[in-house]
C-alpha cells in the first residue's frame, strides 16, 4: 500500500537512514488506540525532535508508560490495546502512483507517487472498531494540544506580553491566533515572525490583544477590520518554506506566507476602549 512521508518527521528520518543503507525500515502501523497516542505520533518536529521518544510522550500523555507487544515478523512493537496492527516494512529506493486521497487541508491531493509498504502480518482484536478520521475536519483534535504548546513556548522565548494560542478548528493546522499585549509597538510582528519559525506549515497567523477572545470567530474577525491597516500591519514572505498538502504549494513545499497585526498601539489610544455595560450593584435595588 501506499504512505507519505512527510518532510521534517521522524518516521521521514528514520527512513532516509534506512534507504541510504538500501534497507526496508520495519514499521508497525497501529489503528484504534488511546488517543495519548495519536497526539504524541503527529506532535510536529519543532516540539518533538529527532532525538524525543513519542512513546515516552504518549506515557506521559496517559500517566503511565505504554503498554506495547512484540511482533511477529518485524522487529519492531506494537501498541498493546490497539484495535488493528499491521506489521510492515517500507521498501527502500520504490515508489508507485498513489490518490488521490482526502487529506489534511480538507481537498483531494494529486496523484503523485510514494513510498511503497508492504504488509507482511496483521493483528485484530476480537471485535475491532476501527478508528478513521475526516480529513480537514478533525485536524485539531489531534495536532492543536502539541502545536499550540510547542508555539507558546517558542514565541514567549522571543517577545513579552503572551498570554495564549489558538490553532484554529478551520484552518487545517496551517493558521494560528496569537494572544498577547505587546509592551513595545513593533513586537506583534515578532510574534509572527517567531511563529512561522517555531512551526514550518503554518501559512497564516494572526496577532491581537488579550482583549479578543480567540475562540471566537467574530471577536477576531472585528480585531482584523478595527485595528489592522493594510499598509503597515500585514507581513508577507514570499517563496518560503511550507506544507505540500497545503494546495496553494501547488504539489511542492514552496509558498507564501501572510501574518495580520491586529494589535492596537503602544500605548493604548482611548478609541479602542471597547463598549460594554456599566456595573451594577444589584444589592441597591429592590427586587419584588
Amino acid at each position: 500500500m501506499g504512505l507519505l512521508l512527510d518532510m521534517g518527521r521522524h518516521l521521514r528520518d528514520y527512513y532516509e537512514r534506512a534507504e541510504a543503507r538500501g534497507e526496508p525500515l520495519e514499521i508497525t502501523i497501529n489503528n484504534g488506540a488511546h488517543p495519548a497516542f495519536f497526539v504524541a505520533a503527529t506532535t510536529p518536529s519543532s516540539a518533538a525532535p529527532i532525538d524525543v521518544d513519542e512513546l515516552a510522550v504518549a506515557s506521559y500523555l496517559l500517566g503511565e508508560p505504554a503498554r506495547l507487544c512484540k511482533s511477529r515478523t518485524v522487529d519492531v512493537e506494537g501498541i498493546a490495546d490497539a484495535q488493528m496492527i499491521l506489521e510492515a516494512e517500507i521498501l527502500p529506493n520504490v515508489r508507485e502512483p498513489e490518490g488521490p486521497f482526502g487529506e489534511v487541508s480538507g481537498y483531494y491531493a494529486t496523484r503523485a507517487d510514494r513510498w511503497v509498504v508492504k504488509v507482511k502480518a496483521i493483528s485484530l482484536q476480537k471485535e475491532p472498531v476501527i478508528h478513521m478520521l475526516h480529513p480537514g475536519r478533525e485536524v485539531w483534535n489531534g495536532q492543536g494540544l502539541g502545536i499550540e504548546a510547542n508555539l507558546f513556548q517558542t514565541i514567549s522565548k522571543q517577545v513579552k506580553g503572551l498570554k495564549n494560542i489558538y490553532m484554529t478548528h478551520g484552518g487545517s493546522h496551517y493558521h494560528v491566533v496569537v494572544q498577547m499585549d505587546p509592551p513595545n509597538n513593533g513586537m506583534a510582528k515578532n510574534a509572527i515572525m517567531a511563529a512561522f519559525a517555531a512551526f514550518s506549515d503554518l501559512q497564516m497567523v494572526t496577532v491581537v490583544n488579550s482583549d479578543i477572545d480567540i475562540y471566537d470567530a467574530e471577536d477576531v474577525e472585528r480585531a482584523l477590520v478595527t485595528r489592522c491597516d493594510p499598509a503597515k500591519d500585514i507581513v508577507i514572505i514570499p517563496n518560503a518554506f511550507g506544507h505540500e498538502l497545503n494546495p496553494v504549494a501547488n504539489g511542492g513545499n514552496v509558498l507564501s506566507k501572510m501574518g495580520f497585526d491586529c494589535t492596537y498601539p503602544v500605548p493604548k489610544p482611548a478609541s479602542y476602549t471597547r463598549v460594554s455595560f456599566a456595573d451594577v450593584d444589584i444589592s441597591q435595588y429592590e427586587i419584588v
